[in-house]
This record gives C-alpha cells, structure tokens and sequence, in this order.
C-alpha cells in the first residue's frame, strides 16, 4: 500500500487514538481509492496518483461505489475516510490544496439499528451457563457489554485497574482516547466476581510462558481465541488485561466479536447478533425506561446528541407496534374497523 497510506493509518491509530476496528475500516477504503486512482474501474483511464487527484476523481470514486450497489452508509463512511485523508495530507504532508473538500456524502437514510429485546437478551446471555473457564468467562463478557454499553474496543482495552466491582463501575478509554466512566448491574458484578479468580489462577498458571504464547498466536488473527496481537502496534495492549483468552493473553476485539458470534449461533433468533448489537439493546433499553437521552448520550460516550437520537426513533417504532396492536382503530387491533366505532 501507498507509503502516505500507511502513514496516515499510523497517524489515526498512535495519535489520535481510534479503535482497530475502525483503523481496519479506514485501511479498506483506502486501499479500494488507491486501487481505483490506479486504473481499476476506470475504464482505461490513465493512473492518478493520491496527491493529485482532483475532487473529480473523488466523484467518480464515489459513484463508482454507488454503481457497485454499495450502501448509503458505505459510501459515505468511505468519502468520510477519503477526506480525514487529505486533511491529514494538507496539515502534515504539504498538500497545496484538499480536492476532498467540497465533495458532500450522500443523503443520511439511516437504518435503525439491530437490538435485541429484553427477553431475547437475558435468553441470549444465559447461552453462556457452565463451571468451565470459557463459560464462566464469556458470561462475564456477555454480562458486562450489555450492562454497560461499551463499544467492543473498549471492552478490549480494560485493564483489570479500571474495574471496581466494590462500586460497581469500570473506567473506559472510547473513541479520542476519551475517559468516562461505566456502570455494573447486579448481574454484571455477579459474573465478573466469579470471573475474577479464574483469570487470576489462569495467568498464574500462564507466567512467564504467556510472552511466547503471544508470539505464537500473531499469526493467527481472525480466529477469536488466537488473536492476541491482531495487528496492533507493540505496547497498546492493557499490561494487565481484564478479559484473557484460555492462554492468558489480552482477548482482542476480534476475539470478543467470535465469542459473541458462537452464541448467536446457538441462539435461534433469527437476528443478527455482534457486540454492537449490545450496545444497541443497552441504549434501546434505557430509552424505552425512559432514561433521558442525554444521560444515555453520556453513557455511551457520544460526542453530539444527534448520534444518540436514534434510539429515540427506535422506542417510537416499538411504541407504534403497540400502539396498532392495543388500539381499537389501530392497524392491527382486534377491534380495528366497526368494534368501538360509534
């Protein structure tokens, strides 16, 4: 890949502090630009290289995606990358002018997000019953994304200093490196407290072995159990990690997202489960219970409130199935039509 790339991937990931998943994000769409302004898709079009490319490359970019059948979201996410890009090049790198910064995304049609609802979730959750290290384990992590709402980045870089089960809450550094503290249900703090000394006795157990084992699982990121490196720069792993794989090693986000997906798999719901989906289900929940949606703003970590505010469309879509299944004249009632009428 194109060393300004790679330079600007270093940038997002060392200085400004974004999640893996989200540097993982930023190098895809790079990468498919640099591909394109290369010659692929372009019908024969002579090669641009990144620095030159005009904001008419970049539409021709972005509708290139849209032709592709690329989602809304998709392009805009890409489009967004492209011109975090170009700032960064026109800051660091020299670039006389950004042909980024005119080029607007594509009208914001936003899905609503996928949750589960509050007895899909405690079924979901209860998936995870057993005496066994990975069971007891994977409850604690079950548990505690759901009872705090964290992003799965966030619950990957815990060190076991950032809980306090005596209180009840967990210190988290999101997106920015922002700091905020999280709380622990009941629930929650029941499996961690059984968690706890199980970790402890596997990283006992681990010692000095687990440097090796670290080495030995690099290469094999993707596969949920193995990934303890996954890429990341040396050093931004938690020292002292609070949720381990069965080696005793830091469980990455890849890790987490195959524990959750070996549940979905058992779980029968037919919905689309990823630890994002927790978070998701935490936000709904509260709106539902009629949390204000800027305290919800606050326990999620989101920068503007525009963001929270699609939970609140979420609870008014599960208010309007009530409301035209319970109503008289609503559209599914039982009394819909001449039943009430006067």
């Amino acid at each position: 890949m194109d060393k300004r790339i790679e330079a600007y991937l270093a940038y997002i990931d060392a200085v400004r502090g974004l999640s893996e998943r989200t540097v993982r994000s930023y190098r895809e769409d790079l990468a498919q630009y640099d591909a394109f302004l290369s010659g692929e898709g372009r019908d024969g079009a002579a090669a641009v290289d990144i620095d030159e490319a005009r904001s008419s490359d970049i539409r021709a970019f972005e509708a290139a995606l849209v032709t592709d059948g690329k989602a809304g979201s998709s392009v805009n996410r890409a489009l967004s990358t492209i011109r975090g890009f170009y700032r960064y090049r026109a800051r660091y790198g020299g670039l006389a002018s950004d042909p980024s910064r005119d080029i607007e995304s594509l009208p914001d049609r936003r899905k609503l997000p996928r949750f589960l609802f509050e007895d899909e979730m405690s079924d979901f959750i209860a998936l995870a019953d057993g005496d066994d290290f990975r069971s007891v384990r994977d409850r604690a992590i079950l548990e505690f994304l759901y009872s705090t709402g964290c992003r799965v980045g966030e619950a990957a870089g815990l060190s076991l200093r950032d809980l306090s089960l005596e209180d009840g809450t967990a210190r988290v550094f999101g997106k920015g490196s922002k700091e905020r503290i999280v709380f622990l249900a009941e629930p929650a703090r029941q499996a961690l407290a059984a968690y706890l000394p199980m970790r402890s006795e596997l990283r006992t157990r681990a010692g000095a072995a687990l440097s090796e084992s670290r080495d030995a699982a690099a290469g094999k990121a993707g596969r949920g159990e193995g990934c303890d490196e996954d890429g990341k720069a040396p050093g931004s792993k938690p020292r002292d990690p609070l949720f381990v794989n069965t080696r005793g090693g830091a469980l990455t986000e890849r890790g987490i997202e195959w524990i959750v997906d070996s549940y979905a798999a058992k779980a029968g719901t037919g919905k689309r489960v990823s630890p994002h989906a927790f978070r998701h289900s935490f936000a709904t929940h509260l709106v539902a219970r009629g949390a204000d949606i800027r305290v919800v703003q606050e326990l999620l970590g989101h920068a503007n409130i525009s963001t929270t505010q699609i939970y609140a469309h979420v609870d008014m879509e599960r208010l309007r199935k009530v409301y035209d299944q319970a109503h008289p004249h609503g559209g599914t009632g039982t009394g819909n039509g001449k039943e009430g009428r006067r």
